[in-house]
């Protein structure tokens, strides 16, 4: 643990400015043991061209002298000694100590020079020699004197004289041999040796160099190694920023960018976990605004929801169908719409509650346009804003109970039908025993007086007649009384009203009557009794056919309508006024002269059996139209076996 503390004291910034410290003390190294060692083969190459060669010069120059003034000393022994050699001996003898004194100073900068490269006295060889030649010099000067200064009458003397002179010479010109060749060697010596630097100093160079270069490898290996992860971080933030967490970066790590790393992907963790709530949230949201969407759309009812601004925000399908408002009146004014025009009270409601009155319920209302069709309306607040002058938003739920009150009217229409229907039933029972006895009657009477006159068959014929209607009626009322409960069977009602246009076609042409016939193809089947509904439309026929004394087109209708079907029958007749058309379905109104008045109310009975309803209309520009709907047939399964209903 001590040991991983200790690793996790450096951090990253200071382990790679350690790592480029590192390069620079090793090329400072290679710098300075490069700039060492040029300074010492610099020093070696400065040994010998200050020191030793110009050194070997001077003694070569000597030694040169030396070898003339031999030959000339070797001359004058062999010649007369002339005035001229004279002159030229004393001049070198002059110039000799000379020669030697820079040979001296020579050895002397030479020596310190080889001291600087850790050389001591590397030429005491060389110094004796030229000691020697300096005491040899100091010996044969008086020896030259008195050479200069003996005469002819000494030749014995003046010759020993000159043999010494020519040994001594001789002598110093070995020296000198021997001090050149002393600095010759030391030169080939010191050469070798800066030779020997030179290519030290560049495997060394080379060797330190290359060294120099792995280290920096190394180092950029470990900065490399350092930082890898952050390319590999920066993939991870660009792909997390782009929504994708799931490729995680796994790093293990103690350092700087592991802890980072760890860190990140916890705090990826954690908001993984959170957009997984917030979809989960916003899933479950959104079932329930489709819930609630759903369920709005589904009512029966019309849904208008209305901002404090007046602006319509929400409808639902059935407010197109009830109020006339659709979802493209969604974001306009409920001023600029129609409703308000066609349905005043509403508006009424809507200011009293928006302008922060109590809910407010209307019952019964008409719409204008929908002739048919009463609604009951709630209108209500909703929301909590508010505008500065206390304006809020309301709800409107508007309710179709047109049907309602109809089933309600046909309740008490039907036991009001019934009620009559049974009183028919007694009355019709009995009149009928009286009346068949009273046909008996006539009859017999008929047999008595066969051979009277005119007059009285015209009485008894006149008499039958009004039995016989007597009897239609009586008929007419049991059919009302009895009139059982319907036996439905699904089936395609085109073929019905074909069948029943052929049936009273005949009847039409007698009277002058053209019947048109316009049915719609593949009309929805519906759940009817073939008897009553013939029944039904045969009224409805005859009476068109009637309203038309004089001739003229009636017309039969059939389309798909509103999940049912919708049976219309129009005649060209003088048209019933709207209050007659108020009591057309009520019993025993008629608008006929010898009418009963219970034509249409049977009518209305079967067509409110079979599930459906019917209306009388003014038919422009003249004429009646019948108006019969009746729902379409829906199939249910119970049981494994198929039952049909009345939709």
């Amino acid at each position: 643990m001590a040991r991983l503390g200790r690793r996790r004291s450096l951090t990253i910034p200071t382990r790679i400015v350690l790592g480029y410290i590192v390069v620079l003390v090793a090329f400072a190294v290679v710098g300075g043991l490069s700039f060492l060692q040029h300074h010492r083969t610099s020093q070696t190459l400065g040994l010998l061209e200050d020191g030793y060669l110009p050194l070997a010069l001077t003694l070569s120059q000597a030694k040169a002298t030396q070898s003339v003034y031999a030959n000339l000393v070797e001359r004058a022994l062999q010649s007369e000694r002339s005035t001229p050699t004279k002159s030229w001996l004393r001049a070198a003898l002059r110039i000799r100590p000379t020669t030697l004194q820079r040979a001296s100073d020579g050895v002397e900068k030479a020596e310190a020079l080889a001291e600087e490269l850790g050389q001591p006295a590397p030429l005491r060889s060389v110094r004796r020699e030229l000691a020697a030649i300096a005491k040899a010099y100091s010996e044969i000067d008086a020896q030259y004197e008195l050479l200069f200064n003996s005469t002819d009458e000494e030749p014995e003397a003046v010759e020993e004289l000159l043999a010494k002179l020519r040994a001594t010479e001789q002598r110093i010109e070995r020296n000198y041999d021997r001090a050149s060749s002393s600095v010759q060697q030391r030169i080939s010596r010191t050469s070798a040796v800066a030779a020997a630097q030179s290519e030290r100093a560049t495997f060394l160079l080379g060797l330190l160099g290359l060294l120099s270069l792995l280290v920096g490898i190394a180092v950029t290996f470990l900065s490399q190694r350092l930082l890898r992860p952050i390319p590999l971080l920066h993939q991870r933030v660009a792909a997390v920023a782009r929504g994708d967490l799931s490729s995680a970066v796994d790093i293990k790590r103690n350092d700087e960018l592991g802890q980072l790393v760890a860190e990140f992907e916890r705090m990826v963790l954690a908001l993984a976990a959170r957009d997984q709530s917030l979809r989960e949230a916003a899933l479950a949201e959104q079932r329930l605004q489709r819930m609630q969407v759903q369920i709005v759309e589904a009512l029966s009812a019309a849904i208008l929801v209305i901002d404090q601004d007046r602006i319509i925000k929400t409808t639902n399908p059935a407010a197109e169908e009830i109020l006339g408002v659709s979802a493209r009146d969604v974001g306009a004014a409920i001023d600029d719409t129609s409703l308000l025009r066609r349905f005043a009270a509403l508006g009424r409601a809507i200011d009293t509650v928006g302008t922060g009155g109590d809910p407010l319920t209307l019952e019964g209302e008409q719409i204008t346009g929908f002739d048919e069709r009463l609604v009951d309306v709630l209108v209500t607040p909703f929301g909590d804003d508010t505008t500065d002058s206390g304006s809020r938003g309301v709800l409107v739920v508007a309710d179709d109970v047109s049907d309602a009150v109809a089933t309600k009217s046909r309740l008490i229409q039907t036991e009001r039908l019934a009620a009559i229907g049974r009183m028919a039933a007694h009355v019709t029972h009995e009149v009928r025993n009286p009346l068949s006895s009273i046909g008996l009657n006539v009859d017999m009477l008929g047999d008595e007086i066969r051979d009277s006159g005119s007059e009285s068959k015209n009485l008894l014929e006149s008499i039958q007649r009004e039995l016989e209607r007597l009897e239609s009626i009586t008929e007419e009322y049991l059919r009302l009384a009895r009139l059982p409960e319907p036996s439905l069977t699904p089936d395609d009602p085109s073929h019905l009203l074909r069948d029943i246009a052929e049936f009273v076609r005949r009847e039409m042409d007698a009277s002058g009557v053209e019947l048109a016939l316009d049915i719609a193809a593949h009309l929805p089947a519906i759940a009817m009794d073939e008897p009553q509904l013939r029944q039904a439309l045969l009224n409805l026929l005859r009476n068109a056919r009637e309203a038309m004394p004089e001739g003229g087109v009636a017309k039969l209708e059939a389309s798909r309508y509103q999940s049912g079907v919708r049976i219309l029958v129009h005649d060209e007749g003088a048209g019933i006024g709207e209050e007659e058309r108020e009591h057309v379905f009520d019993l025993f109104y008629t608008t006929k002269e010898r009418g009963t008045g219970l034509g249409l109310p049977l009518t209305q009975q079967i067509v409110v059996a079979h599930g459906g309803h019917i209306a009388c209309k003014l038919r422009h520009p003249h004429g009646t139209t019948f108006a019969v709907w009746l729902p379409a047939a829906a199939q249910t399964s119970t049981s494994g076996a198929s039952a049909w209903r009345v939709g």
